[in-house]
């Protein structure tokens, strides 16, 4: 996506959008901003036609709108908890939760990786801070149970990059939604942390035009071992940096559920055997290309890596 001038200002109003809405207090306020960002996206999908994606996407986005519009409106004649779940499902829709989930990774699939940073990061805090807002803590155990197991089960064995993000940010969004639920500051040091990690992995991706997992594997050693470690970090593996904010969130949420907490840190390990499978894959390859080297294991960094970082984490338990 060239960043023309029409491109910079959709992409600078997605970005005050979303930032502003973290200050604001008025549900109503925050609608206006979710649907700015919704409008200055479209856009970017859609290039210089309308397409399939961006319909899809519009279609999707405005039916979310209206169910969360009509739930607000019944909940001020009656309030009860069905308006709720109705409020919930219709958030859940729009930011690609589960069950409501399959819409996501169809329409990144066919994205740039610039507007995939975009839809993973940016345009799903407005919606974010609705659900801390408007929902209470123990309607949001079991949507958070189900996007956990989905999140990290569907994401084995895909091959098409843009699905692989898609899945992972489909599981991180509990981990997105516990941060809010929890405190501010943990919200903004895994906004900052994870976000920065998914524009790197997809910067990465972008730059070296991949769009399968099996091309990871002919990009030169150096590249390697940054966006392995890269993807195993978003995957939340000490002591890497992605693992400090999912950390606290566990420390702040094991007071509230210990059924929530112990299916985060058994999805996790899935979700690093995800990435770990892929390291494997790439530096197995590499070893596959010196078979007449005798010292490949010097040449090869697979090795070190798979053993320092064992025993980063066993120093980090003591």
């Amino acid at each position: 996506m060239k960043l023309n001038m029409s491109k910079m200002v959709f992409v600078l109003v997605i970005t005050l959008s979303s930032l502003i809405s973290l200050s604001v207090n008025n549900w109503f306020t925050v609608w206006i901003f979710m649907e700015t960002s919704l409008f200055m996206f479209i856009p970017l999908m859609s290039k210089n036609k309308v397409n399939d994606q961006s319909m899809k996407y519009f279609i999707i986005q405005s039916m979310s709108s209206y169910i969360l519009l009509f739930s607000i409106m019944w909940n001020s004649i009656k309030e009860s908890d069905f308006n709720s779940i109705l409020a919930l499902s219709s958030l859940m829709i729009k930011i690609g939760m589960p069950p409501f989930h399959v819409w996501k990774p169809d329409v990144m699939k066919n994205l740039k990786w610039t507007e995939c940073m975009l839809l993973t990061t940016l345009i799903k805090i407005p919606p974010m801070i609705l659900i801390n807002k408007m929902i209470y803590m123990h309607l949001l155990i079991f949507p958070l149970l189900v996007t956990l197991i989905v999140g990290s089960v569907s994401g084995v064995n895909q091959l098409n990059l843009k699905k692989m993000m898609a899945y992972s940010s489909i599981f991180n969004i509990s981990w997105m939604t516990s941060s809010f639920m929890t405190s501010k500051k943990a919200m903004i040091m895994f906004l900052t942390i994870y976000s920065s990690l998914n524009v790197s992995a997809m910067l990465f991706f972008l730059n070296n035009n991949l769009m399968f997992v099996n091309q990871i594997s002919l990009a030169p050693v150096k590249k390697k071992m940054i966006i392995n470690l890269n993807l195993l970090s978003i995957s939340g593996l000490p002591p890497l940096t992605g693992f400090y904010p999912k950390w606290i969130i566990l420390n702040e949420l094991v007071k509230t559920s210990a059924l929530l907490t112990g299916t985060m840190i058994l999805t996790s390990i899935l979700s690093i055997f995800i990435y770990i499978q892929i390291n494997t894959f790439s530096f197995s390859n590499l070893i596959s290309k010196k078979k007449n080297n005798k010292f490949f294991f010097t040449k090869n960094f697979s090795a070190p890596n798979l053993i320092i970082l064992p025993i980063m984490m066993i120093m980090w338990t003591f």
